[in-house]
């Protein structure tokens, strides 16, 4: 970039979102033409796509989601962080620019295969041969799509003094998980008010790995909603306590983390959400996987109904795959018990989650594998499970959701 205003960059930063969330940002460029936050990803070799799950070919192969939808979640807490840094200043909230999120495919020799849907926003180097729109001549050296996205050198200069406002650094404490546990700096998923990421333990004797689901209570937040974010947290730790079988996710410990309550659960690297590895694996499985696929789920919930554990919102992102290298033997394990409801024989707790589910609580793409009586009180807890594990069944089967959107869904049954 030319070493002249407005041109500025501030890379490998954190900052901490209104929600609690600790956001890791690679790259936020200021240009003539607007503010861009890019999240950089190296991967060698081809990249091709199977819905919003993309596989690198390279050394390895890589299977990772599309990271525009988390880069876009930071770029919404920046600007928004910015705009309460600027009236904090006495400034004009409404001259920070728009934050527009972009992705960053940044091998050399790296070649993309992917769809029309999945190349939104992503980007390859100038000189690279991806076949990718050129990262530098067709976004950061563009006019503002907008006139009011435009950076000019006294909004550029403001900047410095919004990002030194808000407090970015390059701090690690929220990459721990108790003593022992280290924390992956990229989040492995996200919801309105949780994020996962990755853990590994190595004390020199046997290595481990884990995945840690933080609840994040955010400065912002009122004190109905941090109550409600830390019982929902406490639920899926107790609910799953006495719980043992290979299908239904462990939760090993909580503790409060720096965003909230947390809780490591037994997880490894390579496992996938069910429907990132039916978008990576499906084409090769044949209908005796599928239906042992179909047995290991119904086996899982008929134990935790035994045990009186109800999950009530089963749905292809509450379900983990761990299975070979390529893709074969998988076994499925349920997981996201954050909404589940038990019953217990002792009187020290009589039952958990009695009430009617709580929404928010529930990913957007989950609504399409619930029953349509989900919201509504007094429900039969076992007809929930019935229905998720016959709408994951269809998945499962076919290798489609049950409908693309809610209303689709209510529509067809």
């Amino acid at each position: 970039m030319p070493k002249t205003e407005p041109f500025r960059a501030w890379a490998t930063f954190q900052f901490t979102g209104p929600s609690g969330r600790i956001n890791e940002c690679d790259v936020l460029i200021a240009v003539p033409g607007g503010l861009y936050l890019l999240e950089l990803k190296g991967h060698p070799g081809r990249v091709v796509n199977h819905g919003d799950t993309w596989q690198f070919d390279g050394d390895r192969v890589r299977t990772i989601r599309n990271p525009l939808h988390l880069t876009d979640l930071k770029a919404k807490e920046l600007k928004g962080q910015l705009e309460r840094a600027a009236r904090a200043l006495g400034m004009d909230p409404r001259q920070v620019p728009f934050v527009k999120p972009a992705v960053f495919l940044h091998d050399p020799g790296l070649t993309s295969e992917l769809d029309e849907f999945q190349r939104s926003s992503v980007y390859g180097r100038n000189d690279g041969v991806s076949g990718l729109p050129k990262i530098w001549d067709e976004l950061l050296s563009r006019p503002p799509e907008r006139e009011n996205w435009r950076v000019t050198p006294l909004v550029s200069q403001r900047l410095e003094q919004l990002m030194q406002r808000i407090g970015i650094s390059h701090s690690t404490a929220h990459l721990r998980f108790g003593d022992d546990w280290k924390l992956a700096p990229r989040s492995l998923d996200a919801g309105p008010d949780w994020e996962d990421r990755l853990a590994v333990r190595d004390d020199g004797l046997v290595p481990e790995s884990g995945r840690v689901r933080i609840y994040l209570a955010g400065a912002a937040a009122s004190e109905e909603q941090r109550a409600k974010v830390d019982r929902a947290a406490r639920r899926e730790y107790q609910v799953l306590q006495g719980i043992n079988h290979r299908g239904i996710v462990q939760a090993v410990q909580i503790r409060e983390h720096q965003g909230g309550p947390a809780i490591l659960f037994r997880h490894r690297e390579s496992d996938l959400r069910l429907d990132a590895y039916l978008d990576a694996y499906g084409g090769r499985l044949s209908p005796v996987v599928r239906l042992d696929l179909v047995r290991q789920l119904a086996e899982a919930v008929r134990y935790a109904h035994h045990r009186s554990l109800y999950h009530r919102a089963l749905s292809a992102r509450s379900v983990y795959v761990s299975a070979r290298e390529d893709g074969s033997e998988p076994v499925l394990r349920i997981a996201d018990w954050q909404t589940a409801a038990r019953d217990f024989e002792t009187t020290l707790h009589r039952s958990l989650g009695d009430t009617p589910l709580d929404g928010g609580l529930i990913a957007d793409t989950a609504q399409t594998y619930l029953a349509p009586e989900t919201e509504q009180e007094f429900t039969d807890q076992v007809d929930l499970d019935v229905f998720g594990l016959g709408a994951l069944t269809y998945l499962l089967l076919t290798g489609r959701p049950p409908a693309d959107r809610r209303s689709a869904l209510l529509e067809r049954l």
